[in-house]
């Protein structure tokens, strides 16, 4: 009998890796300079966007900017395989418009400092509105647990209705495939080491600048097939003793 580790090493549906975009901000950084902030300063900062459904079960008039932020603001991954990253890029109608920069993590590394996957309510029915008020209660009761949890919440199926919403919100969502992860922004920074990065990303006219950074470790453009650049993720793998294939 094999151990549950041999076998998730070569499932091909899951991912070792987590994988964090940058964007370009409103009248502020593009994506490739957030990139490169995020080498300069090896950490990963949270934004103010507030990304956590939870944001919809309760009225928040009375929380201050700060609070709004500790409570539903995150610093953000996905799961996705690294030959499908590019499907992350360029999807219509979605609040986040993620460019091809960015970093793959090792999962576990970043699973024991506190990174965790999102919680998804199924809203189908449109039933879960009263669930997400109830956990919001937290926020009365359990401040500090609620920074912990809130931040981890998304909904798929109909979008979550306000307590007393004048405005109530149209149409479904479901960003299941995303397989997102998220560290609460109340957790602080999130620093890091070359050895936790498996591999970067950046266009592919790039790759020399970004690689002559000397980072510790290579770029790759994530849309292209990963097999272009099979020589490097090798490398990664062997720089980083990793027991699973990393080709697809």
């Amino acid at each position: 009998m094999r151990d549950i580790d041999s076998i998730l090493r070569f499932r091909s549906d899951l991912s070792p890796f987590l994988v964090h975009l940058t964007k370009d901000e409103s009248g502020g950084r593009s994506a490739k300079e957030n990139l490169t902030k995020i080498l300069t300063e090896k950490q990963l900062l949270c934004s103010d966007q507030l990304i956590s459904d939870a944001r919809f079960g309760m009225l928040t008039s009375s929380l201050t900017e700060a609070e709004k932020q500790d409570l539903f603001s995150a610093i953000c991954f996905t799961e996705t395989p690294l030959n499908e990253v590019h499907s992350l890029l360029e999807i219509s109608y979605r609040g986040v418009d993620l460019k091809p920069y960015g970093l793959a993590f090792l999962k576990e590394r970043l699973a024991d400092r506190g990174v965790s996957p999102v919680l998804y309510i199924n809203n189908i029915r449109g039933n879960s509105d009263a669930l997400f008020q109830a956990m919001c209660t937290l926020c009365e009761t359990r401040r500090n647990e609620a920074k912990r949890l809130l931040p981890l919440m998304a909904v798929f199926g109909k979008k979550i209705q306000p307590p007393a919403a004048s405005n109530p919100q149209s149409g479904d969502v479901n960003f299941i495939w995303e397989r997102e992860w998220r560290q609460p922004k109340s957790e602080g920074q999130l620093g890091f080491e070359a050895n936790d990065v498996f591999i970067g990303f950046c266009p592919h006219e790039e790759i020399d600048h970004f690689d002559d950074m000397n980072l510790g470790f290579k770029f790759i453009d994530p849309t292209r097939n990963a097999k272009w650049y099979a020589e490097k993720l090798i490398n990664a793998r062997q720089r980083l003793k990793l027991k699973y294939s990393v080709v697809p």
